[in-house]
């Protein structure tokens, strides 16, 4: 018989993710700080519930995929949260993208409940969280991680163990690093050669022949090059991530100076009016100090 999953935090990766899992024979609690988001869960099978206490009192696995540590702590540790209704045993996996530090914090206080918990952020797009074929990096136990495996399994197609308590967080930041330089350095590249007066459809196609192939130039450049700004990853939250990169490396005694530069261009599209975009959109700030438009008629 299949374990008894809860849900909290059905929005742009989570609503796909918890579509997954219901489509995986999981019996399925969903728990939304905006109700609405549940009612297409609910029509398929799943049962809402009111606070993620609710959600605690009904599952075997709790998942949250929430936007940072403050709303981790508050609906696993809060008045409502989950381990005021959660029964000892209880698994909860955090696939939020938090610093490994709160990971960890919040893991202390589970564990003194008699509960689990997994740290198991993930990579990919919306559209990898629809096809179920999301990278998961997770850190905990590893006894409770086999036994979480076929959840893993129906959300993801990459699961990788890393290690004890707050590795998978410390892999996620790793990822973050990267995919933050490399999308920042993506819109420089589309600048520089709009400006040169180069073909961007050429110019994409000749940096993924060689050492400078990278998905956010295969996957966001044509986007950017035809000025579609389609949320996949919201700009805003990369400005989060990477604030949590260089908080990481502060405490680790990393200096990060990619990630520093990174994060002041995004902070820059953001004020530019750009946060609830996809992550691409930095190229507004990169245009606004080049003087050019990148792409579009």
């Amino acid at each position: 018989m299949k374990k008894k999953v809860g849900f909290i935090g059905l929005g742009v990766m989570g609503k796909f993710m918890a579509g997954n899992l219901l489509k995986a024979g999981f019996p399925l609690t969903v728990y939304n700080r905006t109700p609405d988001k549940t009612k297409s869960l609910v029509s398929l099978g799943a049962t809402a519930v009111n606070s993620p206490k609710a959600v605690g009192e009904s599952a075997e696995v709790v998942i949250t995929m929430v936007s940072d540590s403050p709303d981790v702590k508050e609906v696993v540790l809060g008045e409502q949260g989950v381990l005021r209704g959660a029964r000892k045993g209880t698994v909860i996996v955090d696939m939020s993208t938090i610093s490994p530090a709160s990971s960890r914090e919040i893991a202390e206080q589970v564990n003194a409940a008699g509960c689990h918990m997994l740290d198991a952020p993930v990579v990919g797009s919306k559209k990898a969280a629809e096809e179920a074929t999301l990278g998961i990096m997770v850190g905990g136990d590893r006894k409770i991680f086999e036994s979480c495996l076929e959840i893993f399994q129906a959300m993801g197609k990459k699961i990788t163990y890393m290690g004890t308590q707050g590795m998978g967080a410390y892999t996620k930041m790793c990822i973050q690093l990267m995919v933050g330089a490399t999308m920042e350095t993506v819109a420089e590249c589309l600048a520089l050669g709009a400006k040169a007066g180069l073909n961007l459809n050429d110019l994409k196609e000749c940096t993924l022949a060689g050492g400078a192939k990278t998905a956010n130039m295969e996957m966001r450049g044509p986007k950017i090059i035809h000025r579609d700004f389609e949320t996949h990853f919201a700009l805003k939250h990369m400005c989060k991530d990477l604030r949590l990169v260089l908080a990481t490396g502060e405490e680790l005694g990393v200096p990060l100076p990619m990630a520093a530069t990174a994060l002041e261009m995004f902070k820059a599209a953001r004020a530019l009016g750009h946060g609830e975009e996809d992550v691409s959109s930095v190229i507004h700030a990169v245009e606004a100090m080049a003087g050019i438009k990148v792409g579009g008629a």
